[in-house]
């Protein structure tokens, strides 16, 4: 009715009628954008999740919450978080269950690396990993233009590029609570991961020699679960300690149990011996 309007208005040429009908199309993309925006989700998809569990590793504080309750934690609620969740855009690189979830083939694990890997998740239905996917590997990294921005820039990519370097390999009976708690604990990995980062390697580069920063993200490209088998062991743990707590605030904030999330399908899945 909209459409006729208009072009009794403007007349029926081929360039009144395209015009009008790209002027329709933008305000039906506007509106379904706001409709959209106006929906909350209590159920958490991986995006949503590896956002909260990432503010509630950043703001928790053990103390507070015993001596508080969960709401005392500032963790967002669904209608926060729906304020800024992305529409029409992909979610953030770390966000992005391809990223975070893959094989135990990925990194091309060696069987020391298998066996040490198997023996510390025995007792749970996930296992992570440290090592660069050389099933899928990606393009090299475009090398800042201007030589002001090349320090801020190459600890940026560094740590983009060490979080990105670990994943998450699922038991074929795991269930959304071990995703939950297996996100929980990549997340802990990637900040430990992060916090030993080659930094001091930095003031050695001489920026008209990029192939001295090459090397350098080729360090942390290398790095595997058998140089960080360490660290690995202390995020599970971590999230051991943390998993009921993050259950509880979750629950507290109005966000529906790991029953009812959205996680889909993730095919990626391996068998090993759970020891009950």
């Amino acid at each position: 009715m909209i459409f006729f309007v208009f072009i009794g208005f403007i007349g029926t040429s081929v360039q009144a009628v395209f015009s009008v009908w790209i002027l329709l199309q933008v305000m039906e993309v506007f509106c379904v954008y706001k409709e959209i925006r106006s929906v909350v989700f209590r159920m958490l998809n991986f995006e949503r999740l590896w956002i909260v569990v990432n503010k509630f590793l950043d703001i928790f504080n053990e103390q507070d919450f015993v001596n508080g309750s969960a709401m005392d934690i500032m963790l967002p609620t669904p209608d926060i978080l729906a304020k800024d969740e992305r529409i029409f855009m992909p979610p953030n690189h770390l966000a992005r269950r391809g990223i975070s979830f893959g094989s135990l083939s990925r990194a091309k694990l060696s069987p020391d690396e298998l066996s040490a890997l198997i023996d510390t998740f025995q007792n749970d239905k996930y296992i992570l990993v440290v090592g660069r996917d050389l099933k899928n590997k990606r393009t090299k990294w475009k090398w800042p233009g201007q030589k002001k921005e090349v320090q801020n820039s190459i600890e940026d990519q560094l740590e983009l590029e060490a979080k990105a370097n670990c994943h998450i390999v699922l038991h074929v009976d795991a269930n959304n609570a071990d995703i939950v708690k297996s996100t929980l604990a990549l997340s802990i990995l990637r900040k430990k991961l992060a916090a030993r980062l080659p930094l001091d390697k930095l003031s050695s580069i001489n920026n008209n020699h990029y192939m001295d920063e090459e090397k350098l993200f080729e360090l942390v490209r290398t790095q595997r679960s058998r140089d960080y088998i360490d660290i690995i062991r202390e995020s599970k743990s971590e999230a051991d300690k943390l998993f009921a707590t993050f259950l509880k605030v979750l629950s507290a904030k109005g966000w529906a149990t790991p029953s009812r999330f959205m996680f889909g399908r993730v095919s990626m899945r391996t068998e090993w011996p759970i020891k009950r």
